[in-house]
């Protein structure tokens, strides 16, 4: 009781003399004095004692707030209230927002140390919650806008009754003033304190801030975010700072640091209700999102950050407010989608929720936004990135698809390709469709493929060739529609697609590299059908074609392509030396279709339910339309195969074969003749003879050089095919003597332009003789006057080594002289064509070794098997000097030491 009465003793001193001082200097002086023990009262079991030190401080603070120029003794209580064995009471009491207000306005002042090791002027290693007090005030102020006025609002709710729970209202959340964006009402109360600062003070205030923050005063993972805030800042002088000390440290900022990148999330969003928190924070504590300002700085940081990327719910939702919240901007919105792309790039693609938030949220966008064609390229292309990185999410979506190539049609140019884009990286996502859904994408792509935009036809055909199995025969039409395609950038990519088998790494389990012929060729009659009768037509002269010429040509070889795989060969080439290598398989698989029970059952009149008889009617329809040379072999492959069958269809068109002969075409003569004669050697006696003696008459018309070489190849397949059908079907009989006059009569007429000043005349005389003599005895004398055996070998000897004569020229005598003993193996010059070739070995080589680079192994096969022959041969006669032979190979032939 003593101790007790001595401490109000002490206290009623303390207040008599507050009282009787008169001037402000005293009442500083005894302030100075007796505050801080006074304080330390407060930690007093007594609660009498407690509420006489609580009566002297409302006392005090009566009297200093009257009187501005008294100065507390601010070391004295700062060293007080950081003693670890001081009281929490007394701690409590000493206002750490008003010690802040008294504190902050100092750092700009202050004097910090130039090398860290040196002792701080502060001590705060050792009060981790001061520290954490310190840096939210700081954040506040950094916040704070310049100016910023607190209006309370004019009346305020009652309180909420007890029975009202521990949750805020709507009327609460309207009774309270509204704070500055990323504060809450308390921190707006706490930063302004008694005296609010001007407009300059503040902006010392903050520069004393990053000043406080560069010395290093507290650890830099805490004061990262104060920085990026502080570089939002609307003053100059303040963001500069920030932004200095900012890229300073940006190489040593840790951006996957969680309390980093929580703390930007929290300053961003500010207090959002959650519903598994949404009560927990009152009205006046609730921090609002910061500004845009301050946004716009936030999200480049989250995009150096992993973990910001896979920070959900807290990643979608900053997305979601910098597509749609009320103060967005059009920065704003692309640093967002940035983000969004960021997202994608990064995030689990386990993630199911956040990406269809994701899809969903930019999908809203791009329906709704039209401003910025800019923006909407970023939005589209974020599209495709996610469908790249959780393709799940799209794979029933067919109705997005059809969207975006809706959207493609009616948008300009640069959104077009951005649109483009995006489709093609969601390709991907669409590969393991079936059924229905397989159905839908399928009439989508036929229904785009042929827009008038070329990058709508182009992403038709990429869905077309990457969705749908290679053997899928409606994609493949609609790629070979896209193959015909005026823009080299569509059909260039159709054709690569069409012509390259898959790998076994992309082709569908179960699937053939190709659709089967007969699927093939029935799906494109069906077409071509469908489309003479609407607009899609195509005319040319007096024809009606289904598709136009460049579709067309590439549609029939595709189906030649077609049957040489169900003939069992594995080639895609679509050069004619390479076509011929596949011919006796194709022969052996149309012979099959041809006289299978099937076929044959389910023919109908004319025949033309059978695949191959359609095939030869599309190859009729463009080559009658528009010619090519590969269309024209495809025709004579096949009709060459079953002539018995097939020619029956060419009886009536024989003038048209004819008008193909007479084409300006050098190599279209040649295989029109070729079919010629083909057709015409099925026919009977009579008509055979009648068309051999035309032919005869024909090669006299001196007027058209092109109909002459016509006729004279045709001569020479014609008698050719008779022969060799002849020797087949009765090698014992000989040929009837009317026959056998005319035949020796076409073969002298055909042997009398070897000396034509046309060289295209005498190419085409020696391709006749040695078909002739391929396939039989030639008609002629040995040896004696005119043409005989003798002088045709002596014709064509001179011309290999001679300068005048063309590469062609060269190599069709070549051929001729090595034709001449297979159709008789008692040719009487045989030793003359063999020494006469060994003495042009060197041509003769430099002709054969040029086929060894070709890229078919099938022509370097046969070019080595021929120059091995060839030594073979010449090796029996021991006049001949073998040497020659692999002495005359060229320098450069890469074979020539497996040859010797």
């Amino acid at each position: 009781c003593y101790f007790v009465n001595c401490l109000f003793y002490q206290l009623e001193r303390v207040f008599l003399r507050l009282g009787h001082a008169e001037t402000d200097e005293q009442l500083q002086d005894i302030i100075s004095k007796f505050l801080p023990p006074v304080l330390l009262k407060l930690s007093s079991v007594q609660e009498g004692v407690r509420k006489k030190v609580m009566e002297l401080l409302v006392h005090l603070n009566k009297r200093i707030k009257s009187r501005p120029k008294i100065q507390l003794p601010v070391e004295t209580l700062l060293v007080q209230y950081q003693d670890p064995a001081a009281a929490s009471f007394v701690t409590s009491l000493s206002s750490p927002s008003s010690l802040m207000h008294l504190l902050i306005p100092t750092l700009y002042h202050m004097k910090y140390p130039s090398e860290p090791s040196k002792a701080s002027p502060f001590v705060l290693t050792e009060r981790p919650k001061t520290v954490q007090l310190l840096l939210e005030f700081m954040l506040d102020v950094l916040l704070m806008p310049y100016g910023f006025v607190l209006n309370e609002p004019p009346s305020r709710p009652a309180p909420s009754s007890p029975q009202g729970g521990s949750g805020t209202g709507a009327a609460s959340a309207q009774g309270l003033p509204q704070p500055p964006p990323g504060m809450s009402v308390y921190a707006v109360k706490r930063v302004i304190g008694e005296a609010q600062w001007s407009p300059e003070q503040l902006e010392q205030c903050k520069l004393g801030i990053v000043k406080f923050i560069e010395a290093e005063q507290v650890p830099e993972v805490e004061t990262v975010i104060h920085l990026v805030v502080a570089s939002s800042d609307t003053r100059h002088s303040v963001a500069t700072a920030a932004d200095l000390e900012l890229k300073s440290k940006q190489s040593i900022i840790d951006w996957n640091n969680p309390l980093i990148i929580n703390k930007m999330y929290k300053v961003y969003l500010g207090d959002i209700p959650l519903k598994t928190k949404g009560a927990t924070v009152k009205q006046e504590l609730k921090h609002e999102p910061v500004s845009t300002r301050v946004k716009m700085k936030i999200l480049p940081h989250l995009l150096r950050s992993r973990l910001a990327a896979e920070c959900f719910p807290a990643n979608i939702q900053v997305v979601y407010d910098g597509l749609f919240g009320a103060n967005t901007n059009n920065k704003l919105l692309f640093l967002t989608l940035q983000f969004v792309h960021h997202i994608c790039m990064v995030c689990p693609d386990t993630n199911k929720p956040l990406g269809l938030m994701l899809l969903n949220g930019l999908t809203k966008l791009i329906n709704e936004y039209k401003e910025d064609p800019k923006l909407l390229c970023v939005a589209y292309s974020a599209v495709g990135k996610l469908s790249s990185r959780m393709p799940q999410l799209f794979t029933k979506d067919i109705a997005l698809v059809q969207q975006f190539f809706e959207s493609m049609c009616k948008e300009d140019a640069d959104v077009r390709l951005a649109i483009q884009e995006a489709l093609s990286m969601m390709v991907g996502a669409y590969v393991n469709l079936q059924g229905a859904l397989l159905n839908l994408l399928e009439a989508l792509v036929a229904a785009y493929i042929t827009k008038p935009e070329v990058q709508v036809r182009q992403i038709a055909m990429k869905f077309a060739s990457t969705v749908f199995a290679p053997d899928h025969v409606a994609s493949r039409y609609l790629l070979l529609l896209a193959a015909g395609d005026p823009r080299e950038e569509v059909s260039g990519e159709a054709r690569r697609t069409l012509r390259s088998l898959p790998s076994t790494k992309t082709e569908k389990e179960g699937s053939r590299p190709m659709p089967s012929f007969p699927e093939m060729v029935s799906y494109i009659h069906e077409k071509a059908a469908q489309r003479l009768k609407t607009p899609a037509k195509y005319i040319v002269g007096t024809s009606t074609l289904p598709f136009n010429p460049a579709t067309f040509g590439e549609i029939v070889l595709y189906l030649r392509m077609c049957l040489a795989y169900s003939a069992g060969a594995t080639s895609t080439s679509q050069s004619l030396m390479d076509m011929q290598d596949d011919a006796p398989l194709i022969g052996r698989y149309v012979q099959s279709l041809l006289f299978s029970e099937a076929s044959s059952s389910s023919a109908t009149k004319g025949g033309e339910a059978n695949p191959v008889h359609v095939y030869m009617n599309l190859l009729q329809q463009l080559l009658s339309a528009v010619g090519g040379i590969p269309v024209m072999y495809c025709l004579l492959e096949v009709v060459s195969v079953c002539p018995e069958k097939l020619t029956p269809n060419f009886v009536d068109k024989i003038d048209w074969i004819k008008g193909l002969m007479n084409t300006n075409k050098e190599d279209m003569r040649e295989l029109a003749a070729q079919l010629y004669a083909v057709v015409v050697s099925t026919m009977s006696g009579n008509e055979l003879r009648t068309a051999v003696q035309n032919l005869i008459k024909t090669t006299k018309d001196t007027h058209s050089p092109e109909t002459q070489h016509g006729a004279i190849l045709a001569l020479g397949y014609m008698v050719g095919r008779y022969m060799n059908k002849r020797r087949s079907l009765m090698p014992t009989e000989p040929t009837p003597k009317e026959n056998e006059e005319l035949i020796a009569m076409a073969t002298k007429t055909i042997g009398s332009f070897l000396d034509s000043e046309s060289p295209l005349l005498t190419v085409a005389a020696v391709t006749a003789l040695g078909e002739i003599g391929r396939n039989s005895v030639l008609l002629i004398p040995a040896d004696g006057n005119g043409f005989t055996k003798l002088s045709l070998v002596d014709n064509l000897l001179a011309r290999i080594p001679s300068g005048k004569e063309t590469g062609k020229m060269k190599e069709r005598a070549i051929q001729t002289l090595g034709f001449l003993p297979v159709g008789d193996g008692e040719f009487p010059h045989q030793k003359k064509i063999l020494q006469g070739l060994m003495d042009s070995v060197e041509v003769i080589f430099s002709v054969l070794s040029k086929y060894i680079p070709s890229p078919n192994p099938h022509v370097r096969q046969a070019a080595c098997i021929w120059l091995l022959s060839l030594v073979k041969k010449l090796s029996h006669h021991k006049e001949i000097q073998v040497n020659a032979c692999t002495n005359a190979l060229p320098v450069s032939f890469t074979h020539k030491e497996t040859l010797t």
